[in-house]
């Protein structure tokens, strides 16, 4: 159980990041303290802030500004701007790429497949699969294989994918390049 009513909480989006690196743990061990996370759709900051609590760097790009309470975090840098236009500086690396953007699932997946030319040979991707109008199973399953598929045509493969507790109707897909060390064969 994470709490979502703590003091100083921001959103539950802390109580989805918590338990998504706790399931990660059961596959591959998660990036260490010190690592750099890209976080996009990154408003209010729930996430953010339970990766800065965990020691982890991170760049979070939203168009609406991150909670005040965010403000002159260590280790932060926050980046008002829409990711579409969101450019890395050149020879800047992730550790992580986590992505909990709304809207168009394809739409979020080919954001973040541009951006893992800025991703480490053994970072890791966070994506938090959207299902808004999706009516029922086949049509979730659909949409899984589909960004499995445009995922793995850019070179990253689902290492393991869940239905967090604190996911309402999404699910969580963590993505390695397919060049990784720790890379299986078959993806799962």
């Amino acid at each position: 159980f994470i709490s979502q009513n703590a003091p100083g909480t921001i959103s539950r989006a802390g109580a989805k990041i918590a338990e998504a690196l706790h399931h990660l743990q059961l596959h591959r061990p998660a990036p260490p303290a010190g690592s750099h996370w890209l976080e996009l759709g990154a408003s209010p900051g729930g996430m953010t802030s339970e990766l800065l609590k965990r020691g982890y760097r991170v760049t979070a790009v939203d168009r609406a500004p991150l909670d005040s309470r965010l403000d002159q975090s260590p280790g932060l840098k926050a980046i008002v701007a829409d990711v579409a236009s969101f450019r890395p500086a050149a020879g800047l690396a992730y550790d992580a790429i986590l992505s909990d953007m709304n809207g168009d699932a394809m739409e979020s997946i080919d954001h973040v497949i541009r951006l893992v030319p800025f991703l480490t040979k053994t970072g890791i991707v966070v994506f938090t699969l959207k299902l808004p109008g999706v009516s029922g199973f086949t049509e979730a399953n659909d949409l899984q294989a589909a960004i499995a598929n445009r995922a793995e045509a850019a070179g990253l493969r689902i290492s393991c994918k869940t239905h967090l507790t604190y996911n309402r109707r999404e699910f969580t897909l963590f993505l390695e390049r397919a060049d990784s060390p720790s890379a299986t064969p078959n993806g799962l």
